[in-house]
């Protein structure tokens, strides 16, 4: 194993966010498989990012600053493929963390199926809640990224974080879009490129990422901490935890099936009713998602704006 050898290229995206990536570079370090590289690229970050990597003193480790900020995540993530040496890619969003068996897993998954080209496992998504919950262990979690039976759905949302490919594939489909070009985000237009293009999806039934979405939380990029993240980093390694989450999501999730099924009924006509124009828009290779991002939030990257904004971010010039 040397840094010039690796099998896994991992990317995260960041920008003037040490205070969540130290987090995420933990979880990697962590982790049960070690032939890897972590390729970081800011987004012409201007905070302290470059020394919070360099103080991980790990080889393996490489932090390049873009010269000019994109205010998008779409441009970092292709410039770290263009770097990447493994035979496979993983991404990693600054603000979530790996479970130290996930590599380990990813690998085996791939190594066992020649026909798998993108695997999506599921994660566990944290709900923002007050500090002392975490105390007494009341933290709310929903499980995410789970495609019915087995087979793509451009309706569930995967977020990178649980995205394992063979970097052939990434070829195949070509690089993220930027947000200002689409009505959904990159990740979720990548995907469905992919799909569409033919890939074989492989989705393997076990939690691999803890997702802490930034954009659920206000202020977040301006708060310089997070009690959520120095909470769970110390405990993905516990069974016991990885155990009360998957409990929590659980429950989460088979609450909020009870309400949209018996307490929102106008939902289900609604869906039923745009189900053919949903068809059509897959068959014009249209993300059939952009018509409710439309509806919901206005024009074509609309939805980063909001999230930028209720982060503490500026607009996008």
């Amino acid at each position: 194993m040397t840094p010039n050898n690796p099998l896994i290229s991992i990317i995260i995206a960041t920008y003037n966010c040490s205070h969540l990536l130290k987090y995420a570079i933990k979880s990697v370090l962590n982790s049960t498989y070690n032939n890897w590289e972590l390729i970081i690229i800011g987004d012409c970050c201007t905070d302290d990012t470059e020394s919070c990597v360099a103080n991980f003193e790990d080889k393996r480790i490489r932090f390049v600053n873009l010269k000019e900020n994109s205010g998008q995540q779409a441009k970092p993530n292709n410039v770290g493929v263009s770097l990447a040496k493994g035979k496979y890619v993983a991404f990693l969003n600054q603000d979530d963390m790996y479970f130290a068996d996930h590599l380990s897993l990813c690998v085996t998954h791939m190594e066992n199926n020649d026909d798998a080209e993108v695997i999506c496992v599921p994660g566990v998504q944290i709900l923002p809640g007050a500090s002392e919950d975490l105390n007494f262990d009341k933290f709310k979690a929903v499980i995410v990224g789970v495609h019915p039976n087995g087979r793509y759905s451009p309706f569930e949302v995967s977020v990178a974080s649980s995205w394992f490919l063979r970097k052939a594939s990434l070829y195949k489909v070509g690089e993220w879009k930027t947000e200002n070009s689409l009505y959904v985000t990159p990740s979720q237009e990548w995907l469905f490129r992919a799909w569409k293009k033919g890939l074989k999806f492989h989705f393997p039934e076990y939690a691999g990422v803890l997702i802490i979405y930034s954009a659920e939380r206000k202020n977040s990029y301006l708060q310089k901490s997070s009690y959520e993240h120095e909470y769970f980093i110390n405990q993905l390694n516990d069974p016991i935890i990885k155990i009360k989450l998957l409990e929590q999501s659980a429950i989460s999730t088979s609450n909020q099936r009870h309400v949209v099924l018996y307490h929102k009924p106008l939902r289900h006509l609604l869906r039923a009713g745009a189900y053919p124009f949903y068809k059509l828009l897959e068959k014009l290779s249209i993300h059939p998602n952009s018509l409710n991002m439309f509806l919901r939030w206005g024009g074509k990257g609309k939805f980063i704006s909001n999230a930028r904004k209720k982060t503490g971010l500026a607009e996008i010039q």
